[in-house]
């Protein structure tokens, strides 16, 4: 027995790889900003009457295992100073208004090789600067009522049925197509360099393009608890996140 012990000992010695548990304590998680928050709606604003509820818990819940996540619906905290400290800034605010420093330093953040990752009211953000359209590749046009849509996890176009044709993104080479209650947004693209990840009857969904060295990540989807609450979206989301961290 006691040279059995012996050898035990020596082998977990020369062998700390095989400790499981304190290599997954170990992991890394990423610093998350994540901006929300109702922008100015002035009157006369062509749509003063628009309202946009947030479920914020939702979104920290289900990127509890990989994030550190610091919510905010204050613009002031885009400045290079507080900005270094983030890996990824995340935005579902609604008609939010950066200011000329603000904006740049936004901007400067994804250029300089860090990631964006803007979902659904984020996509309506930031209307007072007109090179935000430039950043995420896309301009709102107007979105369905809520209904049960099919969302394709791949770029789902005329001539692309057979998904042989076209290999998946590695965000959704893992994820079945599926059904969701939300609401269908209309985008028309600013540029050819957006690279569709996911569709809804034809519509662009979900895609992806460079800014600088950074990369930037939109989704439509994710209108009222409901729809954050779906699994098909909450994997959207954390996939999302974690092929926006990758080097």
């Amino acid at each position: 027995m006691g040279r059995m012990t012996i050898k035990l000992i020596i082998f977990f010695t020369f062998f700390p790889s095989l400790n499981w548990t304190k290599g997954q304590s170990q992991i890394k998680k990423i610093n998350i900003l994540f901006i929300t928050g109702m922008g100015n709606k002035y009157e006369g604003h062509p749509n003063q009457d628009w309202t946009h509820p947030y479920f914020n818990s939702i979104i920290e819940e289900a990127l509890k295992e990989i994030a550190h996540i610091t919510i905010t619906d204050h613009l002031n905290i885009l400045n290079s100073s507080a900005l270094k400290k983030y890996d990824l800034i995340l935005n579902n605010s609604l008609f939010q208004e950066p200011d000329e420093k603000e904006f740049k330093a936004f901007s400067e953040f994804i250029k300089s090789g860090k990631s964006y990752f803007a979902f659904h009211a984020g996509l309506v953000s930031f209307v007072n600067q007109e090179k935000y359209e430039e950043i995420i590749g896309a301009h709102f046009i107007n979105h369905d009522d809520l209904k049960t849509i099919k969302v394709d996890t791949y770029d789902a176009v005329y001539g692309n049925w057979d998904l042989t044709k076209k290999p998946k993104h590695p965000i959704t080479e893992n994820l079945e197509n599926f059904k969701i209650l939300d609401e269908l947004y209309l985008m028309e693209f600013t540029t050819n360099e957006n690279d569709v990840i996911a569709r809804s009857e034809a519509h662009p969904i979900m895609w992806t393009k460079n800014w600088g060295k950074g990369k930037v990540l939109c989704l439509t989807l994710g209108h009222f608890d409901h729809a954050q609450s779906y699994k098909g979206f909450q994997q959207l989301l954390v996939n999302g996140i974690k092929w926006l961290n990758q080097p």
